[in-house]
């Protein structure tokens, strides 16, 4: 697949194939690697309404913590 880089305004776009096309008005943040651009969709922060995480602490057991800080044996990576 292929596509035209573009000026669109006093900037420069790309048009998506139908196929591949995302949502309308879908928001990406674009890394450049050697010479590919990589798009990803832009995801919100889970972190960032505090009260969205009101009680959490109170949830996690002693369990969680012990398979948390728990040290790998054998062959894990």
């Amino acid at each position: 697949m292929e596509t035209v880089a573009r000026k669109i305004g006093n900037s420069v776009g790309a048009i998506f194939p139908k196929d591949i096309s995302p949502e309308v008005g879908e928001t990406f943040t674009i890394s450049k690697v050697g010479d590919a651009y990589i798009l990803k969709p832009k995801k919100e922060d889970i972190f960032k309404h505090a009260d969205d995480w009101a009680g959490f602490r109170e949830s996690v057991t002693e369990e969680d913590t012990e398979w948390d800080i728990m040290a790998s044996q054998g062959d894990e990576h």
